[in-house]
């Protein structure tokens, strides 16, 4: 079986491939089986990785989104067939981008309804696909709201809100499109609980499991404890990464944005991370209170794409995975080629930030890097491999 020892070899050997540092927590129930903080916060290598470290973990932040929206769904704010239309009037007439033999696009009326199940699945059609009517249209509307969601002055809600009048690059529920969609569901979550998501977060989540490092801006003396990101080169040469999809990067953080990002958003300390995805392993229950039913965590790890949808999906780190609402979950792990359980979740950030839940055995990790785009298959598999050989 593998030990701990194992453990720091691996994070160790994750700087030598030259990230300034990298940190993990495993934790069997509320157990904690191992954490360590290898490297530094910064490339000039002054400042240790500690744990008050702050990390961007970007696309993690869909499955504390997610969370929100499952429990709204089960306290029966609304149901996962629900048009987004009976909470967001703008949704109910939309649009469709159609490509045409030769070349060209049309734009013609969607013949189906967006329910609730496709934006939490992201089978929305809302990307940025070439010089489609969809792509022209996301330029538009943000356009018309004053530039980027990061560095402008509107709201998640807002932005929303005008993305009805985009139209889709396919028929809501029959594709898997990374996109928009765990935004459109964040934006019913502040309709029918009437609180903006931080908010809610805060409420429903961050204060009951004591996240007191986790939230969408900085707050006083957040900005020295960041880790530093960096970003890998062709030619293997490590540099400072400062920009994010072309915004500076730290720029939806600041004290004085109103954007939520529903999807991106949240910085937090690996300890938060690790207490998030303990209570996710544990069915919802985290020191004895139950934030959500087991039921419901059973729902939300359920895989919801087709066979052609999988055949999109599963590349690198997702062969063998399915996607239900709003997280990775494991299907097969003879085709992951893993030792995982099947039904084990979770996610990934863009910077490298990755957890995983798994009830079967009440297993959780999670694990903080700060490398943008980075080889998440050469770093998420072997971690996945040495945390099960700890059982």
């Amino acid at each position: 079986m593998s030990t701990a020892k194992d453990l720091d070899r691996l994070l160790q050997s994750f700087v030598d491939r030259g990230l300034p540092g990298a940190a993990l927590s495993v934790m069997k129930g509320d157990q904690l089986l191992y954490e360590n903080y290898v490297g530094h916060r910064d490339m000039a290598g002054k400042t240790p990785l500690t744990p008050d470290t702050l990390f961007r973990i970007h696309s993690i932040t869909k499955a504390v989104s997610s969370l929100c929206g499952m429990m709204e769904y089960e306290r029966g704010a609304f149901l996962m067939d629900d048009p987004v239309s009976e909470y967001l009037p703008e949704y109910k007439n939309m649009l469709l981008s159609v490509r045409q033999p030769d070349g060209s696009w049309t734009v013609e009326e969607a013949k189906q309804p967006m329910l609730m199940k496709h934006a939490f699945n992201m089978n929305v059609g809302f990307y940025d696909f070439g010089d489609s009517p969809t792509a022209k249209g996301l330029k538009d509307i943000h356009d018309k709201l004053g530039g980027s969601k990061f560095q402008a002055g509107y709201s998640l809600g807002e932005e929303i809100r005008a993305l009805a009048g985009v139209p889709m690059l396919f028929e809501p529920g029959s594709q898997w499109q990374y996109g928009y969609g765990i935004c459109i569901m964040a934006a019913v979550v502040e309709v029918t609980s009437g609180m903006p998501l931080g908010e809610y977060m805060e409420k429903n989540l961050f204060g009951p499991l004591g996240m007191k490092d986790t939230g969408f801006r900085f707050r006083p003396g957040w900005r020295e404890r960041m880790a530093e990101c960096v970003r890998h080169l062709p030619d293997g040469k490590v540099e400072h990464c400062d920009d994010l999809l072309g915004d500076p990067l730290d720029s939806m953080y600041r004290e004085d944005a109103r954007y939520e990002a529903a999807d991106a958003g949240l910085i937090a300390t690996l300890r938060d991370l690790q207490v998030f995805s303990a209570m996710l392993a544990q069915s919802g229950t985290w020191k004895g209170e139950k934030l959500i039913g087991r039921k419901t965590i059973d729902m939300m790890r359920q895989n919801l794409l087709t066979e052609d949808m999988l055949k999109v999906f599963q590349v690198g780190e997702m062969k063998g995975y399915g996607y239900g609402y709003g997280v990775r979950t494991l299907l097969d792990p003879a085709v992951g080629l893993c030792s995982g359980s099947v039904g084990e979740f979770g996610w990934e950030g863009a910077a490298g930030a990755w957890m995983m839940a798994d009830p079967a055995e009440q297993l959780s990790a999670a694990f903080m890097i700060q490398d943008m785009l980075p080889d998440a298959k050469y770093y998420n598999d072997r971690l996945r491999v040495v945390i099960y050989g700890l059982l």
